[in-house]
């Protein structure tokens, strides 16, 4: 052994003995330093334990280390220097098994270097000063390095490696406290694990791992704070926190099993998650003003969390593949949210939460069994959904002035569930499979819903309530296919309703009640049928019911086939139906059975066209003197105008009230017209054409002219 005390001059001490290598004695080397200027080098080397011991308390000292020694024995540094060593440096070199180092430093501008090599290594580094630096690199397994550094500007490098596949990954633990500090981790191998820990304006963090089962946890609180983390291996584990202003974290994981959590406090915040591989998760909370997430997730069962809160918050999620279990939940609160997520796989589920105003939100899955809910609450919020593929189902509530929605769904059995409601809401939905189903609620003026549904059994049903006087209220079905539904219902004033189906068994309905609404129908094909019902209706007002008067409506009904039929019913005043049916076998109601047209009011008019065979119509107008009606509307004016064309055609009209006037036109053979009138100053024409036809005329009271011309050339 040796021993060495000098100040202000270098010391260099040897510990290579020949008879100390053959029988494996260890070296011991312990040297105190006091002054400014001084170095220290320790070599040491043989078969035994080397120790070195360095204690310098002066300024520009430096202390460098060299120990080596065969496999099986432990090399051991410590190195101090005080706090008046300012501008000291450090350096320690170590090959061998079970080497620990330990460096203590405490002084300005102070200079770490830890160099290992072999298995089971161990660095330990504390600097307290500004501007001090630290570099550590260590080759071989299961090495662990710890460095704590308390300063302004001070720096960490660390570097591990695993070089042997059977024995488990190296630890990398950093604590930081200070103004600009600086932190890099490179761990190569299995099982490593980085911690960092930093606390200070300007903070940086860049953690890159390769191996199996890697796991960085960085903890971050002041401005200006970055993170960045790389893991490529299976069972990664990524967790960051984050607090102040400008916080930055990107952090990406190539593996299986990749975990990533990640929480930002502050404004300015960013996150960017890419993880590509099976069974990922990732999990961004966000609060702040200008936060932005964007994740990509590649792989099976990937699950993406985003909770955003504060103003300027923007969502991206992509995840892409060719499996199935993608699940993305996004919740965001604040001012210009936008949320984009794009699935693409089998069984995808959405949900995204959005709360403020300009809302934005575009989710597109593409696969089988997708799922999509969208809850909007805010002025100006958009949601557009895009699902391809079968058993889809899209539920979406928004509620805010301006709100849109536009789902559009490819494949067989999706649902679509909407409710809106505030002024000026819009709603467009395309669906094309079979078994699809709409739904959509509707309330606020100036509300608008589009429907476009292609296949079998598609089901539509839109409820529409506004402002009873005012509002311009549109609904427009498109179905094409087979057995598909239409149900509307409208209170509002105003409104417009146009249904169009083409095929066979398609059901229309419309209930309209308010003034100046308008319905449209039109089918083409076999066996349609549509009903509208524009009725006065009671609104309770505390204990009373009020009755609600219609007036100014119109209905018009175009049917183009065979055995189709239709029904209309209106109560009010200033009515209009005119239905147009083409074809055989159509009806318009049947005598001796239901009611094609009915009208109770004043000032109503039916105008039928049907151009067959064998096609049948009765229309019914006037109250009939019942008091029960709650319109309380008299029954007069009334004008019916029936023209058919075709062989073996009925016809039956019966107007109760008065000034009444109908006006029926039979186009060919064996045809069969009916008119009833009752009251004054009715007026009845049927002008009848060919062979075989029979016209019935029943007129009561006064002032009644009845006109039947028959067999015309």
């Amino acid at each position: 052994m040796k021993k060495a005390i000098k100040s202000g001059v270098s010391l260099i001490a040897l510990s290579l003995a020949g008879a100390a290598l053959a029988q494996g004695v260890p070296n011991t080397s312990t040297v105190n330093q006091g002054g400014s200027g001084g170095g220290v080098t320790i070599i040491q080397g043989g078969t035994g334990t080397n120790t070195s011991t360095v204690n310098q308390d002066g300024t520009g000292n430096t202390a460098d280390v060299t120990q080596s020694s065969t496999t099986g024995t432990a090399n051991t540094s410590t190195v101090t220097q005080s706090a008046t060593a300012s501008g000291s440096s450090a350096t320690v070199d170590q090959i061998g098994e079970g080497n620990t180092s330990t460096l203590t430093q405490a002084g300005e501008d102070s200079l770490v270097e830890v160099s290992q090599d072999g298995t089971d290594n161990n660095s330990t580094v504390d600097q307290d000063a500004t501007g001090a630096e630290t570099v550590i690199v260590q080759t071989g397994n299961a090495n662990t390095s710890n460095a704590a550094q308390t300063g302004d500007g001070a720096t960490i490098f660390v570097s591990q490696n695993n070089g042997n596949a059977l024995v488990a990954g190296n630890l990398s633990d950093i604590s930081q406290s200070g103004t600009d500090a600086d932190t890099s981790v490179t761990q190569d191998g299995e099982g490593n694990t980085s911690t960092v820990n930093q606390t200070g304006t300007g903070s940086f963090t860049s953690v890159g791992q390769t191996g199996e089962g890697n796991i960085s946890l960085v903890n971050q609180s002041g401005l200006n704070a970055a993170t960045l983390v790389g893991q490529t291996g299976t069972g990664n584990t990524s967790t960051v926190g984050q607090t102040g202003a400008t916080s930055v974290t990107d952090i990406t994981q190539n593996g299986d099993s990749n975990t990533s959590t990640v929480t930002q406090s502050g404004a300015n915040s960013q996150t960017i998650v890419e993880q590509s591989g099976e069974t990922n998760t990732s999990t961004v909370t966000q609060a702040g003003a200008g936060s932005l997430t964007d994740v990509i997730q590649s792989g099976l069962n990937n699950t993406s969390t985003v909770t955003q809160s504060g103003s300027l918050a923007e969502t991206t999620v992509n995840q892409t593949s060719a499996g199935a279990g993608n699940t993305s939940t996004v919740t965001q609160s604040g001012l210009g949210a936008v949320t984009g997520v794009t699935q693409n796989g089998e069984l995808n589920v959405s949900t995204v939460s959005q709360s403020g105003a300009g809302a934005n939100t575009s989710v597109n899955q593409d696969g089988m069994g997708n799922g999509s809910l969208i809850t909007q609450s805010g002025l100006g919020a958009l949601a557009v959904i895009t699902q391809d593929g079968t058993n889809n189902s899209s539920t979406a509530s928004e509620t805010g002035a301006g709100t849109d929605l536009a789902v559009t769904q490819f494949g067989t059995a999706n649902v679509s569930n909407v409710v809106q409601s505030r002024i000026g809401s819009e709603v467009d939905i395309f669906q094309d499979g079979e078994g699809n189903n709409s739904q959509v609620l509707g309330t606020g003026a100036g509300s608008t819903i589009d429907v476009q549904q292609f296949g079998i059994g598609n089901q539509s049903t839109i409820n529409q309530t506004t402002v009873i006087t005012e509002g311009l209220t549109d609904a427009t079905v498109l179905q094409d296919g087979e057995a598909n539904v239409s149900t509307i219902a409208q209170l509002a004033g105003n409104a417009s309703v146009d249904v169009t189906q083409n095929g066979t068994t398609n059901f229309s309905d419309v209930r309209s009640v308010a003034n100046g609404s308008d319905v449209t129908v039109g089918q083409t094909g076999t066996s349609n049928r549509s009903e509208v019902d524009q009725n006065a209706a009671q609104i309770r007002v505390g204990f009373l019911n009020l009755p609600l008067l219609n007036e100014n409506q119109s209905t018009s009904i175009t049917q183009n086939g065979e055995e189709n039929d239709s029904n209309v019913s209106q109560f009010g005043r200033n009515q209009l139906a005119s239905i147009t049916q083409i074809g055989e076998n159509n009806v318009s109601g049947r005598a001796g059975g239901p009611v094609g047209v009915t009208q109770v009011g004043e000032n109503q008019q039916v105008n039928l066209l049907q151009q067959g065979d064998r096609n049948n119509s009765v229309i019914a107008q006037g109250t009939a003197g019942n008091p029960t009606l709650i319109t309380g509307a008299a029954s007069d004016g009334n004008l019916a105008n029936v023209t058919q064309s075709g062989d073996d055609g009925r016809s039956s009209v019966t107007q109760n009230g008065d000034f009444n006037e109908a006006t029926l036109t039979q186009d060919g053979e064996f045809n069969e017209s009916t008119i009833l009138q009752a009251g004054t100053d009715n007026t009845a024409g049927v002008t009848q054409g060919d062979i075989g036809n029979i016209a019935n005329i029943t007129q009561t009271g006064t002032s009644h002219t009845a006109t039947v011309i028959q067999n015309q050339p």
